[in-house]
């Protein structure tokens, strides 16, 4: 007999003697078993003599504890899939043969998976059972495991990202990425079944655990776009049925669930609220007790909890000035004035999108990197009708221009527009240098200010002192495409248009609460503009070539990172 068929054999031998010993189903060895419907197993590491979850004496001492947790098994007709590998089993000798034994029966001899919901030793920590396990292939979530490879055998392992399926014959299981607990989480769809397996993505009961600001400020884009998912007809979820199997399922005690109901979508749109009341500095707190550090406060909305340091909360929410309002998956909206908004993207550095609201319609100033749904986003802030203008043509502007049927732009960049517009069906117009927008009682004045693109313009609100630049001076971080003569010139042409009519500040294209374009730094780049072209500054090579470009220097808080010969023609 093949070496690999003997071992399976003895595996289903073992599973076969271990159930015998125990009662059909529930344990095995330290684990416990059981049906969620039929062929998507439940299981635990615990078992009547080392039960999950903690138990009190009467003066409300700890007297055990077992942070239980879960792993998930889908056997398909082809195929099986285990979800997570619970915590390192250190306190029974047959943990890994019993795991393994578990599998093997179940499988009955179908190829075997593993994923993991992330990278956590409480969900990984069986990893050397199945490493053992004979041809288990392992499938990694790519943000988490690719600096790990080295654990994972390199023929038996592959990495992936959102969007992949699994299909084990009649059962497909879809992955959803949901960042926050980690950089990587990522929690899995039973097509057809209304089952998602979370890890801890959105917690168990007991609150997901935050780390730092990083971490939540993925998370408040990752609950948003999980519900959208969830939402999108064409995953054919019935939203009333939706189970959620967490990563500590004993964690359910803290829940005020009637018996036998799993955590739903009610569940998700709690865990959404307490996101914004968090955003905006509502949400109720008390102490966690947890005594770790950086995880002091339990904030609370329904069912929800979110464990993370007040601290650093409030930090992260007076990063802004302006007000948190609105948010979904793909950017959230601060209120700048009554009639003028702030929208910020997550997937290229705070990309930003303005919303200007006059009396008659609104002006929305470029369209973030990945928004199918800005024209919904920008209707929750006003009832005008609004028409989308662009700063310039780079993709990670133009990610909404299909939700509008006319785009304006300098026509010096229509050519990056055709690049980058994905088949837009829409009607193109363009912005002259000069040009006023009347959106009624509020007027808009367009002034070309090339560099960065050839194209770039920005955009003048008189009458309230501010401006939009999307990237003509780069955020603190000018990438200049084009040429220091161009720099130059639109330095100097905003320098003074800011000084005639008293604006105070541009909104920058990747606005992060603490870099508005000034006076004072425009000039500083208007200054290393003339020393460059002078020859009185040379600039530094990037190693890096940064977005492609192999020079920079850096001055007056900023950044201006240029290709060498070409900005000095």
């Amino acid at each position: 007999m093949p070496k690999t068929l003997l071992r399976t054999a003895l595996f289903l031998a073992v599973a076969a003697l271990l159930a015998a010993c125990a009662p059909p189903g529930v344990e095995v060895g330290p684990y416990t078993v059981s049906v969620i419907e039929k062929n998507v197993y439940h299981i635990q590491d615990c078992n009547q003599s080392n039960p999950a979850g903690e138990t009190f004496d009467a003066d409300g001492k700890l007297t055990h504890f077992n942070n239980c947790s879960d792993i998930y098994l889908l056997v398909g007709r082809d195929a099986a899939l285990v979800i997570d590998l619970s915590n390192a089993v250190n306190w029974a000798d047959d943990a890994a043969e019993s795991l393994r034994a578990i599998v093997a029966e179940r499988a009955a001899g179908k190829p075997v998976t593993v994923t993991f919901t992330h990278n956590h030793g409480d969900h990984t920590g069986m990893l050397p059972a199945m490493l053992e396990y004979p041809d288990a292939q392992f499938a990694l979530p790519e943000t988490d495991f690719r600096r790990l490879a080295e654990r994972f055998p390199e023929a038996r392992r592959r990495f992936f990202d959102e969007g992949e399926v699994f299909d084990l014959g009649g059962l497909k299981v879809e992955a959803v990425a949901v960042p926050g607990h980690t950089a990587g989480s990522m929690v899995f769809y039973l097509q057809g079944h209304n089952l998602l397996f979370t890890g801890d993505a959105v917690g168990s009961g007991h609150g997901v655990w935050i780390f730092n600001a990083d971490g939540f400020n993925n998370y408040v884009s990752a609950v948003p776009h999980l519900i959208a998912w969830l939402e999108d007809p064409a995953h054919g979820v019935k939203l009333d049925a939706l189970r959620i199997y967490g990563g500590h399922y004993w964690q359910k005690d803290w829940l005020n669930l009637p018996k036998g109901r799993e955590l739903g979508m009610e569940y998700l749109r709690d865990m959404k609220q307490l996101l914004d009341e968090m955003e905006s500095g509502t949400a109720a707190t008390e102490p966690s007790n947890l005594g770790r550090q950086g995880l002091d406060t339990y904030f609370r909305h329904g069912e929800a909890i979110v464990a993370w340091s007040a601290e650093q909360a409030e930090r992260f929410r007076s990063a802004y000035a302006e007000p948190f309002v609105w948010r979904d998956e793909d950017i959230v909206f601060r209120r700048i004035d009554e009639h003028t908004w702030a929208g910020n993207g997550h997937l290229v550095y705070n990309e930003s999108v303005y919303v200007l609201e006059g009396e008659d319609r609104a002006l929305v100033i470029d369209a973030g990197t990945r928004m199918p749904r800005l024209d919904k986003a920008v209707a929750a802030l006003t009832d005008k009708p609004a028409t989308l203008a662009l700063t310039h043509a780079h993709g990670d502007h133009v990610g909404g221009v299909g939700c509008f049927p006319e785009v304006w732009l300098n026509p010096a960049d229509t050519a990056l527009f055709g690049a980058g517009r994905r088949g837009y069906q829409g009607e193109l117009k363009f912005l002259q240098d000069g040009q006023v927008i009347d959106l009624g009682g509020r007027q808009v004045e367009v002034l070309f200010t090339p560099g960065h693109t050839a194209g770039s313009v920005t955009f003048f609100d008189k009458e309230r002192h501010y401006g939009f630049s999307g990237d003509a001076f780069g955020s603190t971080n000018l990438l200049l495409f084009g040429t220091f003569r161009q720099l130059l010139e639109s330095t100097e042409r905003t320098m003074k248009y800011m000084e005639d009519q008293q604006i105070r500040k541009l909104y920058p294209g990747h606005y992060s609460g603490n870099n508005p374009e000034t006076p004072a730094r425009i000039s500083g780049e208007n200054t290393m503009a003339r020393e460059l072209l002078s020859g009185r500054r040379k600039g530094i090579v990037d190693e890096n070539r940064t977005n492609g470009l192999n020079r920079y220097v850096r001055d007056y808080g900023t950044y201006i990172r240029y290709n060498d010969p070409e900005a000095f023609n």
